[in-house]
């Protein structure tokens, strides 16, 4: 009895002993956002890989597609393997760092340079990882996995290991482009930038000689609201960087880099005025994935808007007259459009000076002015409260613009002119095609609709639209991730099949598979047949919130800029 009680004791003080190793070897979580430099121009974080990884193997399209990868298709880890190897740390090193590691990546600049008549971008980013686990014991796998990215991105690579500031730091270049990767690793992180002053803002930011972006005020709300903690990855941009980096975006859409400090800072001061931060988060949903975006406004403005700001209740209608082809429709739906086109103009200038309510408001009208129509407020009185953009193809000049008719013979004035009934019409079928040369659009009116838009486009529209209308399939397609019937003031649905080939293409290029001939046919077809995205757009207490539900959602945006093509 007493050997036995022995044994008995010395099996308990075993368990004791291996329950409290396991319990202090455990990895501890990191805020991530302690190694971001404060003044980041975005910040993306994910807490688990393994999540990630999980999350998109759990979507209807990856279930679907990824047998069709062959050995391009990588296979999630088994969850409870990977989770005991994550405590215990014993397994191989790869294992044991996908199992543990959480990962951010920063913006710190775009990069934005223009040569002549050339305009390019290149943002100086930076990738954080934190292992969890000891530096001796990740150099090695770490260096190997790098070298490997490095051999498959660039031609002719070059490899060097420079001092900097006391550490050691690894370069791969191109010798046949600026491109390069500099990497670092310090105690159990590891630095991957695209410049070394990259790599080096955010090591001195781990060492805390530069400011970090933990205990954000602004951060910390957003991941509240945003539920970030049960989410599969998290992104924010804080008010001033969300102004910045508004300022510098703004300029490209006329083709040209920053520079002009008076243009640069109207827009600047606009931004600063109006937004307060912007976050996204992602979960699994729906067979997919969703994506939500907060766009916080200043107080004063969303209390204004909110007014008028709100969705008509009647079902979105012009799904039942889209052509079968198409490649996005953007649906526009208000109990009063121009009250809340008046609201809305009238609410920005109010936080504006002059000449920045004067540019914002001219932005704004611009958004019709390409469709002929000069005067918003007449024109969104002569229409019902729904009004949608369609996008034929992705190569399509510009959209049609699709409204229901409330006062046809005073909307054709407004739009035709006063010598609008000497314009002889072309016929499409039994349906006026009305062209306008001085204006480079076409206006038809079909069945209480007017659509206008490029000519060519428009003889597109209606000949599909009399001829090879959707299909009920096509609708269900469209009305996947979000039906007709919504509380959404703006909705938009889009064809996600560039997308989602971009995605399998770069996870084929990560894992170093292939895939034959008959394998990429059949994926092709495959994917033609996936749902559209959807997007519902509306006010909220905080400003406007997006929510996307696609397939693979903002991952198949940025797995592809991990692995792009040489």
């Amino acid at each position: 009895m007493k050997r036995k009680g022995l044994v008995l004791a010395i099996g308990f003080i075993v368990i004791i002993v291996v329950a409290a190793w396991l319990w202090r070897s455990r990895p501890q979580s990191s805020d991530m956002a302690t190694y971001a430099p404060a003044d980041s121009l975005v910040y993306l974080e994910c807490n688990s890989l393994l999540d990630v990884l999980q999350g998109i193997a759990s979507t209807d399209a990856w279930k679907e597609l990824s047998p069709l990868l062959g050995t391009s298709a990588p296979q999630p880890p088994n969850r409870g393997l990977t989770r005991l190897i994550s405590w215990t740390g014993l397994g191989p090193t790869r294992t044991v760092i996908l199992s543990r590691a959480q990962l951010a990546t920063v913006i710190l600049d775009l990069g934005a340079k223009e040569k002549g008549e050339t305009l390019t971008i290149k943002p100086e980013a930076a990738i954080l990882i934190e292992t969890h686990t000891a530096e001796r014991r990740i150099r090695r796998t770490v260096e190997d996995a790098l070298e490997l990215f490095a051999e498959k991105a660039y031609h002719q690579l070059t490899f060097q290991r420079i001092d900097v500031g006391g550490s050691e730091f690894l370069v791969w270049s191109s010798a046949t482009s600026e491109r390069q990767i500099v990497a670092t690793i310090d105690g159990t992180l590891v630095i991957v930038g695209n410049s070394e002053r990259a790599v080096k803002t955010c090591l001195e930011v781990r060492r805390g000689q530069r400011p970090s972006l933990k205990g954000h005020p602004e951060m910390q709300r957003m991941r509240l609201h945003l539920a970030a903690a049960n989410t599969l990855a998290f992104g924010f941009i804080s008010s001033s960087n969300a102004a910045r980096l508004f300022s510098l975006s703004a300029p490209l859409l006329f083709g040209r880099a920053p520079g002009d400090a008076r243009f640069d800072q109207i827009i600047g001061t606009s931004a600063s005025r109006l937004l307060a931060g912007v976050g996204w988060s992602s979960r699994v949903s729906s067979g997919g994935i969703e994506d939500h975006y907060l766009f916080s406004l200043q107080s004063t403005l969303v209390s204004r808007l909110q007014e008028h700001f709100r969705p008509t209740n009647t079902p979105i209608r012009v799904l039942d007259m889209l052509p079968r082809e198409i490649h996005s429709v953007s649906v526009y739906r208000f109990e009063n459009p121009v009250a809340t086109w008046q609201l809305l103009e009238t609410t920005l200038s109010s936080q504006l000076d002059a000449l920045s309510a004067m540019l914002v408001n001219s932005l704004l009208k611009s958004a019709l002015t390409s469709y002929g129509i000069d005067d918003v407020e007449r024109f969104l009185t002569l229409i019902g409260p729904e009004l949608s953009t369609v996008r034929l193809t992705r190569e399509s000049e510009q959209s049609t613009l699709v409204a229901w008719v409330r006062d046809e013979a005073a909307l054709r004035k407004l739009l035709l002119g006063p010598g609008g009934n000497n314009i002889k019409p072309n016929f499409i079928g039994e349906t006026e095609l009305i062209e306008i040369p001085e204006k480079m659009i076409a206006v038809s009116f079909l069945k209480a609709t007017v659509l206008i838009g490029p000519p060519r486009d428009l003889q597109l529209y209606l000949k599909a639209t009399t001829g090879n209308r959707a299909t009920p399939d096509r609708i269900k397609s469209l009305e996947h991730f979000s039906s007709r019937s919504n509380s959404a003031s703006v909705v938009t649905y889009t064809r996600e099949t560039d997308r989602v080939l971009n995605f399998l293409r770069a996870i084929s290029r990560a894992s170093g598979g292939a895939t034959s001939a008959h394998e990429a046919t059949e994926l092709s077809s495959k994917i033609e047949q996936l749902p559209y995205s959807a997007t519902e757009t509306t006010l909220g207490a905080q400003g406007l919130e997006r929510i996307t539900r696609s397939s693979f959602g903002q991952f198949a945006t940025l797995v592809p800029l991990l692995f792009p093509e040489r």
